[in-house]
């Protein structure tokens, strides 16, 4: 008999509402269900969705937290998620209590931060006896069972590389069964691949070096339709880009236009230069609502970070915006202010843009958000800190703010993009928010009645300007 495994999220210290993570958390539902399948006896224990707001206010309160989480949950193995650097002070204080309540256990560290940041976690003193680097599930199994048959060893911290987790119709994570699953959620959040196109050492570092790969259409597609209808009113694809290989995505598309009734919301993420119209057309059949992460629409910005064939994805960004508008799929602009390399020009120039899109469209399906970029360790700390400041003179105030006593919010996104805007107060917004918030609102008053609603809109102005075949057209009215 396998000993038991406790799967722990930490929480964010002084996280707020950024801080604040869905009830059902993708990354605990799959680990959790590979476990089971295994044979394993495995719980689960979510801080953010147990505890109150006061319990993350500062370090006493979430100490006196979790003390009383580590001396009422017992388990052999003891496996704290770490999915970002946002839950580091958490984890190291819940391990800490574990690790004086529960001297038996083995006290296992897995997630993205350690991945990218291994020697956070491996100092003097450290409570951990494992730092998982990649995917968790096998490596938690076989640590499991090795403390089943020689026992804990303390004392002894280890950096282990986990194996890749074959994403078949056996690893399907199972939302239903989850423990912490409940209906009349807000949203329900699923990964359908693993790895990444993205040039960071998040998505290289393990076995297989981060290698795209995804469950199967026929799979994703029917776990979509499970999720749909276990009563959240939305459920979202939270992979950056969905679907790095045209083969899938077009077959994924298909098979979820076959099956576009659905008892909730669907959402889907993508980059623009993943994405082609044809796509769009199987988007606009599939009853889906998209968030394009198109981050800027700057050329000076692309080139300045050397962005390969940086005119070319421009000019496909903009035809996929102008196209998914006279299509009318409801869709989300997400744009990203302040990353470094960014100048006033550079700001500029996006939204001017933005501009002169809006005023060229009759009607719109788009909505825009903006963000302030956030540093988040994505790499070493030369690729990460050092290279943005001898290339822009950027500066990152705290390289190392989930180490520090601030707020992360503040902490993060403190920052200063570029020589340019060295007078800047660290992460000043003043010289993009007002104008955006006014281009965005241009953008909201010129939104269809299905668009406010996120539904595909079916109104013939704006495909009739843009001489886009719509999908009225070629569908009952009734639709």
């Amino acid at each position: 008999m396998k000993p038991r495994v406790l799967l722990v999220y930490p929480g964010v210290l002084r996280g707020g509402e950024w801080g604040a993570g869905p009830k059902v958390k993708p990354e605990l539902v799959q680990t959790w269900t590979v476990l089971r399948r295994g044979g394993i006896d495995v719980e689960v224990a979510d801080l953010d969705a147990d505890l109150g707001p006061a319990a993350f206010l500062n370090d006493e309160t979430y100490g006196d937290a979790a003390e009383d989480v580590a001396r009422g949950l017992d388990a052999a193995v003891v496996a704290v998620c770490c999915w970002s650097a946002l839950e580091y002070r958490a984890g190291i204080a819940l391990a800490e209590a574990f690790r004086r309540h529960r001297p038996g256990a083995t006290v296992v560290v897995w997630g993205h931060h350690p991945t990218i940041r291994p020697d956070d976690f491996t100092f003097d003193g450290t409570p951990f006896d494992w730092v998982v680097m990649g995917d968790p599930e096998r490596t938690l199994a076989a640590i499991a069972g090795d403390v089943a048959e020689s026992g804990a060893e303390p004392g002894v911290c280890r950096v282990g590389e986990g194996e890749a987790l074959p994403l078949t119709t056996a690893n399907l994570p199972d939302y239903a069964a989850y423990p912490l699953f409940e209906t009349g959620l807000d949203l329900l959040g699923v990964y359908l691949s693993r790895g990444c196109q993205y040039h960071n050492e998040v998505c290289s570092l393990g076995p297989g070096g981060g290698r795209w790969h995804a469950f199967a259409p026929d799979d994703a597609v029917g776990l979509l339709q499970d999720l749909t209808a276990l009563g959240a009113d939305e459920v979202e694809v939270l992979d950056p880009t969905f679907g790095l290989d045209n083969g899938w995505r077009a077959e994924t598309l298909r098979l979820l236009g076959k099956k576009s009734r659905r008892e909730a919301l669907l959402t889907v993420s993508a980059r623009p230069d993943a994405l082609r119209r044809a796509d769009v057309d199987a988007v606009y059949a599939a009853r889906i609502s998209l968030r394009l992460n198109v981050g800027t629409l700057s050329s000076t910005l692309m080139h300045a970070q050397e962005v390969p064939s940086a005119s070319r994805r421009l000019d496909q960004a903009l035809d996929l915006i102008r196209y998914l508008n006279a299509k009318g799929v409801s869709c989300e602009l997400d744009f990203v202010f302040g990353e470094p390399g960014e100048t006033r020009e550079s700001a500029g120039e996006t939204l001017a843009t933005l501009e002169g899109l809006i005023d060229s469209f009759p009607n719109t399906s788009l909505r825009l958000v903006g963000h302030r970029w956030a540093y988040l360790p994505m790499g070493s700390v030369d690729a990460d800190v050092e290279a943005p400041a001898g290339r822009y003179g950027a500066t990152i105030v705290h390289p190392e703010w989930w180490k520090e006593d601030l707020d992360p919010y503040e902490a993060a996104h403190a920052v200063i993009p570029s020589a340019d805007l060295a007078e800047l107060a660290p992460g000043d917004d003043g010289y993009w928010r007002p104008r955006f918030r006014e281009v965005a609102a241009a953008f909201d008053d010129k939104l269809t009645y299905e668009a406010r609603n996120r539904l595909r809109s079916h109104e013939s102005v704006g495909s009739a300007a843009a001489d886009v075949p719509h999908g009225f057209y070629r569908e009952p009215r009734w639709h």
